[in-house]
């Protein structure tokens, strides 16, 4: 434990994340503002005090709503989205003041969660399991009030790199720690079975090469990038140079030369899009 609290520490001085020690289990949190009525991709980079990815054991902060038989909350409650890789789709998450649980007497009890679309506490019992995946980013909508979701409990043990698929199609992804990084950084993020294209003039390589997008808060849009096989780099000589990595869409190695920084802030989550086929991302 005296590890993770000194890497809560780490990370709460580097990237402006706030510790809270006083638990010998709850090392950090963390919290992102939500505009009302917006979704908005984050990314789940802490654990339950279990080690678990539980939706109630993880994410506070928001306002709930009272559950009614007419389902007028499915409308009003503040809202989760996670990617099932099983369906293809969404498992769908609602924040009540009185959802419902097993307490193992007939009526049941209540308390306030994230929930089902029947009102019912997500996992057991409920159309939903709860369950977080470790990479996977989420969409979040505080639908009435701009709220600050906030996440705490352990970070995750760096010692463990985590990885994930990134399909051939749009995915939604996440840091699976709470730290910001550069696409850039092998030290941050490595790529592996990825299949990069060469840089051409017409442009094709737009439509070909792998692509993430990462959310933009200044503009409201994204930042788009593409991995080139040759993407140009100022080395100090006046040709400069080339290499392979996440790239602008003039072939430029993002960072300080080109449209695009290559960084993704903790907490925030980004789209993957390989394209020609699937690869790997490995977060450490």
């Amino acid at each position: 434990m005296k590890k993770l609290m000194f890497a809560a520490a780490v990370v709460a001085a580097a990237f402006g994340l706030k510790a809270e020690l006083a638990s010998a289990n709850v090392v950090g949190y963390q919290t992102k503002k939500l505009d009302a009525g917006k979704f908005a991709i984050l990314g789940i980079q802490f654990e339950g005090v279990d080690g678990s990815l539980d939706i109630n054991k993880i994410v506070t902060g928001l306002i709930g709503v009272n559950y009614d038989e007419s389902g007028a909350f499915l409308k009003t409650a503040p809202h989760i989205q996670v990617p099932n890789a099983a369906t293809g789709g969404y498992d769908l998450y609602y924040y009540l003041n009185d959802g419902w649980y097993n307490d193992g007497t007939d009526a049941g009890a209540y308390k306030a969660g994230w929930c089902d679309s029947f009102g019912v506490i997500a996992g057991p019992g409920a159309d939903v399991s709860g369950e977080f995946t470790s990479g996977v980013a989420i969409w979040a909508k505080d639908v009435q009030n701009s709220g600050a979701l906030q996440q705490s409990g352990q970070v995750p043990n760096g010692d463990e790199p985590v990885e994930v698929t990134a399909p051939s199609i749009f995915a939604l992804r996440a840091n699976a720690f709470p730290i910001a990084f550069n696409l850039n950084d092998s030290s941050k993020i490595e790529f592996s079975g990825i299949d990069g294209v060469n840089y051409d003039e017409a442009g094709a390589f737009l439509k070909t090469a792998p692509h993430i997008q990462v959310p933009n808060a200044t503009t409201g849009g994204y930042d788009l990038y593409y991995y080139l096989n040759d993407g140009w780099y100022n080395d100090g000589t006046d040709a400069g140079a080339y290499k392979a990595g996440w790239c602008d869409s003039f072939g430029v190695i993002a960072g300080p030369d080109a449209d695009v920084s290559g960084d993704v802030p903790a907490g925030i989550g980004f789209w993957t899009k390989g394209v020609g086929g699937e690869f790997t991302i490995t977060f450490k």
